[in-house]
């Protein structure tokens, strides 16, 4: 409990930091404070997961509701969710726009070098440095924060397992589709089961989005043939959720790495003499690494921040078995989780 009051600290620390960006530079990316839907399938997840949940907010004297299914359909228009619990703290936003609308609010002593691939790194030196094929960058001190990508510059490779999720996007609804929606305007769902269920979202501009596929990814690279699998899976899963929607179609489809470790725990800290790096979000990128880059900067800078100690309660990421004694271990747990959690897809 004492470790979860931690984390929340730092989760608002970010929260709190990310509010006042988003107000002060009035960065235009669909900012609001709408809560989130955390939602079980099946009755046995909703007893065993969300009921451990409950148990949790309580202890942590943390606001919440239990909805059943009706209430769920009521709100989100969909009858596919045996139960759910609505936390209100949460934010919804969209992440590209955020994204953009930081890099163009950054003070003017701050560069930006797009489309710039790193095609060599030197991080363990005195002077570390960085080259692309139109020039190098040299510096007294080097934060890497690349995620699942750290591996390919040899930071982090035996404490963090990549992983590739897929995600859609439908086009705009129409007023009728619109109607038969739920009460809500936009909303946020994340499921309950991790590895087999689906994150869904109803943007602002009138959009259902699902995020549904999880797989191990060592090579950080897939196929057209497992992007075509995965997309076809999302609309699929998308109108088992919505049949009253007329056979809804597509029209973005993409995917992404995120970084896990065995222990949950993120990957953190001095990597080189002059070199600091942040990894392995476990999936909670946008809060944790807002929070996760502001200390690595306070870490490299010598600043004492209480907030690090607050952000390792759970430690760093321990040491996981090479390759392939880690494809295995990872294939063998990842496809028992999926399987057995096939029931909330």
């Amino acid at each position: 409990m004492e470790q979860g009051r931690r984390a929340i600290r730092v989760g608002r620390f970010a929260l709190d930091e990310l509010n006042r960006l988003v107000r002060d530079y009035d960065i235009d990316c669909d900012w609001e404070a709408r809560g989130r839907y955390h939602v079980a399938v099946t009755r046995r997840v909703a007893e065993r997961t969300l009921r451990t949940y409950v148990d949790s907010l309580e202890g942590w004297n943390e606001p919440y509701e239990w909805l059943d299914r009706n209430a769920l359909q009521d709100r989100l228009g969909t009858e596919y969710y045996e139960a759910g619990v609505y936390t209100p703290g949460t934010y919804l936003m969209n992440p590209a726009a955020l994204v953009r609308g930081l890099a163009d609010s950054l003070p003017l002593q701050v560069k930006v070098f797009e489309s710039s691939p790193v095609i060599e790194a030197e991080l363990d030196g005195a002077s570390p440095y960085v080259r692309t094929s139109q020039g190098s960058i040299r510096a007294r001190k080097v934060i890497l924060t690349v995620n699942a990508f750290s591996q390919s510059f040899g930071v982090f490779r035996e404490k963090q397992v990549p992983m590739l999720l897929f995600a859609s996007l439908t086009p705009v609804l129409s007023d009728a589709q619109l109607a038969r929606m739920g009460t809500d305007a936009t909303w946020g769902v994340t499921p309950a089961h991790g590895a087999a269920g689906s994150t869904l979202r109803l943007t602002r501009d009138r959009r259902l989005m699902i995020r549904q596929g999880f797989e191990y990814s060592p090579k950080l690279r897939t196929t057209d043939a497992r992007r075509a699998q995965a997309r076809a899976m999302n609309l699929e899963l998308l109108r088992r959720r919505f049949p009253q929607l007329d056979a809804i179609d597509l029209e973005h489809f993409w995917m992404g790495w995120l970084a896990v470790s065995h222990n949950h725990a993120p990957a953190f800290g001095q990597v080189g003499r002059n070199a600091y790096a942040a990894s392995c979000c476990n999936g909670s990128g946008i809060v944790r690494h807002t929070a996760a880059g502001m200390l690595i900067a306070d870490l490299a800078l010598g600043q004492k921040n209480p907030l690090i100690d607050d952000f390792l309660v759970q430690g760093t990421a321990s040491r996981i078995p090479p390759r392939p004694l880690r494809d295995i271990g990872v294939g063998l747990s990842l496809a028992w989780n999926v399987w057995h959690g096939r029931a909330e897809r």
